[in-house]
C-alpha cells in the first residue's frame, strides 16, 4: 500500500491521465472516446486536490476493494477461511495490482466488473433475486466505464446455461434489468452528442485495421505474463480439482474469466489491445480456492518477488535527474509531463499571457492545462483520438484573436491560411527544445472551410444505422 501511494505521488503525469484530467475539469454526461465514468471519477477525486495523486487514489481504492471482495468470496462464499488471506495476498502481490496506480478507463471498469461477478456468485449460491439485480447494477456501472464490459453479458449467459441453473432465464432478465437504466442513459447521452462513443469505438477506430495472426500471439503471450506463469502452472497442476469445482456448478469464475479472454483473443486478430483483458483478471483468482495452501503460498511469494523486480527499476528511474534521459527519443514528453509548470512560466515570461493558448495534440494540451491552470486548446489536429476539445473550444468565438501554439517537435504545419501573420520561434527547458508558433489575427472562416469541414465529414458523420440526433459540432459550425 505504501509503495503504491509513493508511486502514485511520484510518477509523472501520463498522456491518458492528462486527457482524462480535462474530462474531470469539465464534468459531462458524454465524452468523445469512452463512456463517462472515468471523467466522473476524475471530477470527484479532483475535489481533494488538483495534483494527479488525488485522482490516482481511485486506483488504489479499486485494488483494495477487489482484494476485500476476494477475501469475503473465499471466506464466506467458498467456506475456506484458511485460504482467504493467502488468495487475497496473491492478488495484492501480483504485478497488475502493485503497479496499477495510473487512472485510466480500465480502472473503474475493473472495479465494477469484479463487483458484478462477486455479487452474482453470492446471488446464485443463495438464490437471491435482489442480489442478482444488484450484480446487474454493477454491470451497468461497468458499461458506463468502457464497452468491453459487454463481454460479461456473454460470460454470464454461458455460465448460467453451462452450470444448468434452473432459473437461468429469470436471473438473466433480472441481471440485465439492473443494468438497463444505465444503458438507456448512455444511449440517450450519445444521441444528444453526435453518437461520439459509438462512432469512435465501433466505426472510426476500426478504419483501415487489418487481420494479423501476430496480434493473437502477442495477446496470448501477454495473458501468460499478466496472469504470471506460476499461477497458470499450479492451476494446470490441479486441473482435476479445478474442473470438479466447475462441473459441480460451485465456481462460475472459470467462465467469467475465460470466455471474455477467448473473445478478446479473437478480436486481437483484428486489433491488439494488451490492456483489454485487465477487467476480467480478478476472476482468475477465484479459481485458486481449489489449490492446496502450500501452492497458494508459493504463488503469493513468487508474485511478490516478480513485482519487486518491476518496482526497483521504476523507482530507480524516477529518482534519476530528468536530464539523464536527454538522448531518449521521447525526452520532450518526459520534460513536458514532469516540468510543464516550468515550461508554462517560461512561455508566459517570453511571449506574454494575452494569447489563446493551444497545442497540436490532445496529450500536450492536457498536460499543459494540468500544469498551467489555463486551458490549452487543440489546434488543427486531424487525429481520430482525443477529440474532446472539439466540445470545449468554439473557434467561431475566437475569430480575430492571437494564438500561441506550442509544439514538442519541429512545426510541420502551414498555419498561414488561418492567420494574418505567423512567426515561429524556439524555447529551451532542461536541455530540450520546444517550438512555438505565434499566429496573429485568427481567420475563423478559413479554419472552418479548410479544416473543420474535413473533421465533420470524417469523424462526425453518422452511419445510416444510427438515428440522427443532436450534435454539438454541427450546431457550432454548420447549423
Amino acid at each position: 500500500m505504501v509503495i503504491k501511494l509513493v508511486i502514485a505521488w511520484w510518477f509523472p503525469l501520463t498522456s491518458d491521465e492528462a486527457y482524462f484530467f480535462l474530462w474531470g475539469q469539465y464534468p459531462d454526461i458524454n465524452y468523445y472516446d469512452h463512456p463517462p465514468m472515468t471523467g466522473w471519477v476524475m471530477s470527484l477525486f479532483g475535489l481533494l486536490g488538483r495534483h494527479i495523486f488525488f485522482s490516482r487514489l481511485f486506483a488504489v481504492i479499486t485494488g483494495l476493494a477487489i482484494a476485500l471482495g476476494l477475501y469475503r468470496l473465499v471466506r464466506d462464499g467458498f467456506g475456506a477461511p484458511d485460504k482467504a488471506k493467502l488468495i487475497t495476498l496473491c492478488f495484492l502481490a501480483a504485478p497488475l495490482h502493485m503497479l496499477s496506480v495510473l487512472i485510466t478507463t480500465d480502472t473503474p471498469l475493473m472495479l465494477f466488473t469484479a463487483l458484478s461477478g462477486f455479487v452474482l456468485y453470492f446471488a446464485l449460491g443463495r438464490q437471491n433475486d435482489w442480489w442478482v439485480l444488484v450484480s446487474g447494477v454493477f454491470w451497468g456501472l461497468a458499461i458506463l466505464s468502457k464497452y468491453f464490459a459487454g463481454l460479461l453479458l456473454v460470460a454470464v449467459f454461458c455460465c448460467l446455461i453451462l452450470q444448468r441453473e434452473r432459473k437461468w432465464f429469470r436471473y438473466l432478465v433480472l441481471w440485465v434489468a439492473g443494468a438497463l437504466p444505465f444503458v438507456i442513459f448512455h444511449l440517450w447521452a450519445n444521441y444528444q452528442n453526435c453518437w461520439t462513443n459509438i462512432l469512435f469505438n465501433v466505426v472510426n477506430r476500426n478504419k483501415g485495421v487489418s487481420w494479423e495472426i501476430s496480434g493473437l500471439l502477442t495477446f496470448a503471450l501477454f495473458q501468460v505474463y499478466l496472469s504470471t506463469p506460476w499461477l497458470l502452472y499450479y492451476l494446470m497442476k490441479n486441473v482435476k480439482a479445478v474442473r470438479s469445482g466447475i462441473q459441480k456448478g460451485t465456481n462460475p469464475f472459470f467462465y467469467l474469466y475465460c470466455i471474455p479472454i477467448l473473445l478478446l483473443g479473437i478480436v486481437a486478430l483484428h486489433h491488439t489491445g494488451l490492456h483489454w483483458a485487465l477487467a476480467f483478471y480478478p476472476f482468475l483468482f477465484g479459481l485458486l480456492v481449489h489449490l492446496p495452501k502450500v501452492q497458494i503460498n508459493r504463488i503469493a511469494l513468487f508474485s511478490l518477488i516478480f513485482s519487486i523486480v518491476h518496482i526497483l527499476p521504476i523507482v530507480t528511474v524516477l529518482a534519476l535527474p530528468v536530464e539523464t534521459f536527454k538522448e531518449h527519443a521521447y525526452y520532450h514528453d518526459l520534460v513536458l509531463c514532469k516540468y510543464g509548470d516550468e515550461l508554462y512560466d517560461k512561455v508566459k515570461a517570453t511571449y506574454g499571457a494575452n494569447h489563446v493558448l493551444a497545442t497540436n495534440g490532445y496529450y500536450t494540451s492536457g498536460a499543459m492545462t494540468y500544469h498551467s491552470h489555463r486551458h490549452f486548446a487543440v489546434f488543427l489536429d486531424h487525429s481520430k483520438h482525443g477529440r474532446h476539445d472539439d466540445k470545449l473550444t468554439n473557434y467561431k468565438e475566437l475569430d480575430g484573436r492571437d494564438f500561441l501554439i506550442l509544439w514538442t517537435l519541429p512545426i510541420d504545419e502551414d498555419y498561414s491560411p488561418f492567420f494574418e501573420t505567423v512567426t515561429k520561434s524556439e524555447i529551451t527547458l532542461r536541455q530540450e527544445t520546444f517550438y512555438v508558433a505565434i499566429g496573429k489575427g485568427f481567420r475563423y472562416p478559413a479554419y472552418r472551410d479548410l479544416f473543420l469541414k474535413k473533421i465533420d465529414a470524417t469523424w462526425y458523420t453518422c452511419p445510416d444505422f444510427l438515428p440522427p440526433g443532436n450534435c454539438f459540432f454541427k450546431d457550432m459550425y454548420f447549423p
